[in-house]
């Protein structure tokens, strides 16, 4: 059957099509009754907006069967999703989506390429390892119901200053330091304007201490109902967890402004106090996932880095 399937380059014209493989693919895969219902109404638009050289499609015939997608974010290239129709599972047409998907990355130059998957499945490890991605440590992603939160003190949103570039980039810079050549603008891009999201800033002074980047709104890739915290960094240094740990308010304290009834995060647990954090500010694992890295180096793993973010 795979030897039926061709893989191209995806367009914006397939966007819909590709998403809704996504969605049966994963909602067959999580036993959703009704599969099509997974995510509710997630979206990845955002990241086909920002990225749109990095999608693919595995078709047959006249049929879009499988999509990839990858993520360019400086030095580091973000793999994923990767969905197959179910009908075509165990079939090598997920093998042939990585291969085009890593060439992509390849062609990026990035420093490290990575991925979320599922720890309990050999099956996903076993193919993501034949393309040199090993596993690394475990990636929690945890929520918890959001709470009414004052406003924490030092804190602004990106989609509300007049000069958004500037503090975008200051924000970038701080990304930077800890993982040199990681570029999250495009990221921050995705929800400046404040309709499916924002970038929550914890200030010092005149400069930046922390920041999230914060998907809420029907159609982000957060949804209606719920503040997904996607990447957040703080600065580094005896403070950092107390950093983090303001910042997290704040991203609660804007989660509830915009109606939303949960929030989430993941965290390497190579990040060991960040994890800790989490699970001390009452967020509780709802899925587990590893990270897997291309070539196997540190990255920002380390329990001294105070860092969330969520490969999925």
């Amino acid at each position: 059957m795979a030897d039926s399937v061709s893989i191209r380059a995806m367009t914006a014209q397939d966007f819909d099509e590709a998403d809704r493989v996504r969605r049966l693919a994963f909602g067959t895969y999580f036993q959703v009754p009704e599969p099509m219902q997974f995510g509710g109404d997630r979206s990845l638009q955002s990241r086909w907006n920002a990225y749109p050289g990095g999608g693919v499609v595995a078709v047959s015939g006249d049929r879009i069967v499988g999509m990839a997608f990858a993520s360019e974010l400086g030095s580091f290239g973000m793999l994923g999703p990767v969905a197959v129709l179910p009908e075509f599972w165990r079939q090598g047409v997920a093998r042939q989506l990585m291969a085009a998907v890593v060439a992509i990355i390849d062609r990026w130059q990035c420093r490290l390429a990575g991925l979320f998957t599922f720890p309990q499945s050999a099956q996903h490890i076993r193919l993501y390892q034949q393309f040199g991605f090993w596993p690394r440590h475990l990636t929690p992603v945890m929520a918890k119901p959001v709470a009414a939160k004052a406003e924490i003190a030092g804190t602004m949103r990106v989609s509300g200053d007049a000069d958004r570039t500037v503090l975008m980039a200051r924000c970038g810079a701080l990304a930077g330091a800890i993982f040199p050549g990681l570029d999250l603008g495009r990221e921050m891009e995705a929800v400046a304007d404040g309709k499916q999201g924002d970038v929550i800033v914890l200030t010092e002074g005149s400069s930046v201490a922390a920041f999230a980047i914060c998907h809420c709104g029907p159609g982000s890739e957060g949804g209606s109902a719920h503040c997904y915290v996607k990447f957040a960094f703080a600065r580094p240094g005896t403070t950092g967890s107390d950093r983090l740990e303001r910042l997290i308010q704040a991203c609660e304290s804007y989660a509830a402004a915009r109606g939303a009834q949960s929030m989430s995060a993941g965290t390497s647990t190579g990040r060991h106090f960040a994890y800790r954090l989490l699970v001390g500010m009452g967020f509780r694992t709802q899925l587990t996932g590893i990270q897997m890295h291309r070539p196997w180096i540190e990255a920002y793993d380390r329990a001294d880095v105070f860092a969330l973010d969520d490969w999925r």
